[in-house]
């Protein structure tokens, strides 16, 4: 039963400080707010949009992973807040490293809140982003759900996909 309660706070709590890093970051360094429209579970990872910034997050507790997904015109939009320019302006090396950041900031504030709520010490990978339409991720975590937090922003939609599997 303790199993059972701990992985439910675990949940929760990992819930909680997802939705808040994303708010946050977006927020601060996009000049952007951001509602969460929904909450849905997913047998497993589901690519949405052009471009996906991925991370890797540990514990001793268990690992997984988080994918923030856009649209490339929405990426732009968020992309050229962060460097001053313009989003008809923002390059594709702009737009990957910007996506890259954002992951990383998002998971490092996820990563702080987590660690303080649960107790637990968590570490990131390093970013990955990978873009394109229909573009896949093979080194994600598998037959592991998913918890699928769709959101909005400027008026589009983006998502970010969290998995997080409790070691036994």
């Amino acid at each position: 039963m303790q199993q059972t309660e701990k992985k439910a706070i675990l949940d929760a709590d990992l819930v909680n400080a997802v939705v808040g890093a994303t708010q946050e970051v977006l927020a601060t360094m996009a000049s952007t707010e951001v509602s969460l429209l929904k909450l849905e579970a997913s047998s497993d990872y589901k690519p949405s949009g052009d471009i996906s910034g991925i991370i890797g997050m540990t514990s001793e507790d268990g690992e997984g992973m988080f994918a923030l997904a856009f649209s490339r015109s929405m990426a732009n939009t968020l992309v050229s807040r962060l460097v001053g320019v313009s989003p008809e302006s923002v390059s594709t090396d702009d737009r990957c490293d910007g996506v890259g950041e954002l992951i990383n900031m998002i998971g490092g504030h996820a990563k702080a809140s987590l660690s303080k709520s649960v107790g637990s010490i968590y570490k990131l990978t390093l970013p990955t982003v990978i873009q394109g339409s229909d573009h896949q991720i093979s080194s994600r975590p598998k037959n592991n759900p998913y918890l699928v937090l769709v959101f909005e922003a400027e008026g589009e939609r983006f998502s970010l996909q969290v998995s997080f599997k409790q070691y036994n």
